[in-house]
C-alpha cells in the first residue's frame, strides 16, 4: 500500500533512479554511478548510523549530491520532529516514549524540524529546493501540498487516514488539531511530514498539488496533479485505465445535457482540466454555516439545486433516467455574482436514480468533510427541510453499496485500525475516574493495614506480657520446689 516516490513524482523515459532505504548499510556500491533522481527515504533521520561521521546529517546529503547528473534532483523524506501526530500521542519509531520527539529526545536516529533541516540543507551548497508536505506521511500519503497550494481550514482532503505505531496513546483528533494549526498559520510547521526536492538546477516541476485514492480497488485508484494552468487525473495502474475513460465518457454526457463541464474531452489515457480560479461551493456552504447565515445556506443549496433539476430533466416521480450523482457541492465551483456553475470530477454514474438521492448525497459529504459545522446547524434540520426523511433508509443503503464498490477491504482495514490507538476524552475521564476510586480505595486498604498492624502489634505486646508472667511464675515455682527439696535434705 505505500505510495511509491515514482507514483508521484512525474519521471521522464529512460531517466536513472536511486532509492535508498533508511536500513541502508554500504554507500561505496553506488559511488560509481550517476543518477538524475535520488531519494532518501527515511534515509537522513538515521544519518549518525550510517556515515559515523561529525557532520553526518550534511556528509550523507554531500555524499548523494556527488552523485547526482547536472540536472538532477535529490530528495530528503522525512519526519518532523514537531508534527501534529505526534503532539496527538503518536510514537515515533526513534523514541522510547509518546512526546518524547517533541524534548529532543531519540533512542535512535534523529528527527528535524522545518528550521533545522533549512539550516542542514544550506550547509549542503545545493542552489535550489522545494517543500513538499504529505499527509499523513511521506510513506503512505493520501496528500501532498507545495507551498504553492496550501489547504485551509475546509480543504476536504485535510480528512485522510491518520497512521499511528501501535505503542501510541493517541489522546486528541489529529485531523482537528491540524486545522487548529491551520487557522494559525502554521501548518508547514506542524504536518507531520517533508519531502525536499534540492537541486543545483532551478526546479520547473509546475505540479502545487498531488492526491491519491489509498483506500479504492485498484481499478478505481486514480492520482491527480494540479499544476499551474491544469488539473490532471492518471491512472495508477493499467486496471484503472478504464475508470478514466468512464470519466471523460460522463463529462462528455454532461456537456450534451447542458452542463458547464471542466474537464476537456480530448484525452484518452487521463482526465485534463484548466485551473480555474473560482471558489468551490461546499466552501461557501460551510463558511455560510460557520457564520450562522442559514438563510444563505439554505439559498445555495436551493440554486444549486434548481439548477441539476432543470438540466437532468427530472420525471414527474423525481427520477433522472441520467443519474449523475457525482453533482457534489466539493465537485462544483461557483460564482455568486453571476450565478455560474462550473462541474468537475464526476466519477460515478448510475442510471434511473431518484433526484433526492443526488441531494442526499451532497448534503452527507458535506457533513462526511467537514464534521464540526454539525455544531453550528445538523445535518437533521438539512435533511427534514429538504424532505429526505421520506426515503433516508434507501439512500443510506444506496450510498453503502456504492462505497462497497468503492473501497478495497483490505485498505480500509489497515486505516481503519489505527483509531485503536486513540482515546476519546470520555475514556480519559474513565480513566481518571477509576485511577481517583482506586487513590480512595488504596487510601482505606492503607488505613485498614495500620490499624491491623497496630492490632497485631498491641496482641505481639499482650503476648510478651504473658510469656514474661509465665517466665515469672515458672522461675517463682522452680524456686519453691528448690526450697522445699532442700530443707528436706537438711532433715
Amino acid at each position: 500500500m505505500n505510495c511509491n516516490f515514482t507514483d508521484w513524482y512525474k519521471i521522464e523515459n529512460n531517466a536513472s533512479v536511486l532509492v535508498i532505504d533508511k536500513d541502508v548499510k554500504d554507500l561505496e556500491q553506488y559511488k560509481n554511478n550517476k543518477y538524475q533522481y535520488i531519494y532518501l527515504n527515511g534515509t537522513l533521520e538515521n544519518a549518525k548510523q550510517i556515515m559515523q561521521t561529525e557532520n553526518s546529517y550534511i556528509d550523507l546529503i554531500k555524499f548523494f549530491k556527488e552523485l547526482l547528473t547536472d540536472d538532477g534532483s535529490l530528495f530528503l523524506a522525512v519526519d518532523n520532529k514537531w508534527g501534529v501526530k505526534y503532539i496527538s500521542g503518536n510514537k515515533s519509531e526513534h523514541c522510547n516514549n509518546i512526546y518524547d520527539s517533541l524534548r529532543n529526545e531519540f533512542k535512535t536516529g534523529k528527527l528535524f524540524s522545518k528550521n533545522e533541516l533549512d539550516k542542514i540543507i544550506a550547509e549542503t551548497g545545493f542552489l535550489y529546493k522545494k517543500y513538499y508536505y504529505p499527509l499523513p506521511n511521506y510513506k503512505k500519503p493520501n496528500v501532498i501540498f507545495t507551498d504553492k497550494f496550501l489547504p485551509d481550514k475546509n480543504n476536504s482532503k485535510l480528512n485522510y487516514n491518520v497512521i499511528y505505531d501501535e505503542n501510541s496513546l493517541v489522546l486528541q483528533d489529529e485531523v482537528i488539531l491540524l486545522k487548529i494549526f491551520i487557522e494559525e498559520g502554521k501548518f508547514t510547521k506542524f504536518t507531520n511530514s517533508y519531502i525536499i526536492e534540492l537541486s543545483n538546477k532551478e526546479i520547473k516541476d509546475d505540479v502545487k498539488y498531488y492526491s491519491f485514492n489509498n483506500m479504492r480497488k485498484d481499478k478505481y485508484s486514480l492520482i491527480l496533479r494540479m499544476k499551474d494552468e491544469y488539473v490532471e487525473k492518471t491512472p495508477k495502474n493499467k486496471e484503472a485505465l478504464q475508470h478514466i475513460k468512464n470519466i471523460n465518457k460522463n463529462s462528455k454526457k454532461l456537456k450534451d445535457l447542458g452542463f458547464n463541464i471542466a474537464e476537456e474531452d480530448t484525452m484518452e489515457n487521463m482526465v485534463k482540466s484548466k485551473f480555474i480560479n473560482l471558489e468551490l461551493l461546499d466552501k461557501q456552504i460551510v463558511r455560510a454555516i460557520e457564520n450562522k447565515q442559514n438563510d444563505l445556506v439554505y439559498q445555495l443549496i436551493d440554486d444549486w439545486y434548481e439548477y441539476i433539476i432543470k438540466k437532468l430533466q427530472t420525471s414527474n416521480n423525481g427520477i433522472v433516467k441520467d443519474g449523475f450523482i457525482d453533482l457534489v457541492f466539493e465537485n462544483t465551483f461557483y460564482n455568486p455574482i453571476d450565478k455560474n456553475y462550473i462541474f468537475f470530477d464526476q466519477e460515478w454514474y448510475q442510471e434511473n436514480v431518484p433526484i433526492k438521492f443526488i441531494l442526499y448525497r451532497a448534503i452527507n459529504n458535506l457533513y462526511e468533510h467537514n464534521p464540526r459545522i454539525k455544531e453550528k446547524l445538523s445535518k437533521q434540520v438539512l435533511i427534514e427541510k429538504y424532505g429526505l426523511n421520506e426515503n433516508i433508509d434507501e439512500f443510506i443503503e444506496r450510498e453503502k453499496k456504492l462505497q462497497d464498490e468503492i473501497i478495497d477491504k483490505e485498505k480500509q482495514q489497515y486505516y481503519s485500525k489505527q483509531y485503536e490507538y486513540k482515546i476519546t476524552s470520555e475514556e480519559i475521564q474513565k480513566i481518571i475516574k477509576d485511577v481517583k476510586k482506586l487513590d480512595k480505595d488504596n487510601v482505606e486498604l492503607i488505613g485498614e493495614i495500620k490499624r491491623l498492624e497496630e492490632k497485631t502489634k498491641k496482641q505481639d505486646e499482650k503476648i510478651e506480657r504473658q510469656k514474661n508472667i509465665i517466665k515469672n511464675l515458672n522461675k517463682t515455682t522452680v524456686e519453691k520446689i528448690k526450697e522445699k527439696f532442700f530443707r528436706k535434705k537438711d532433715v
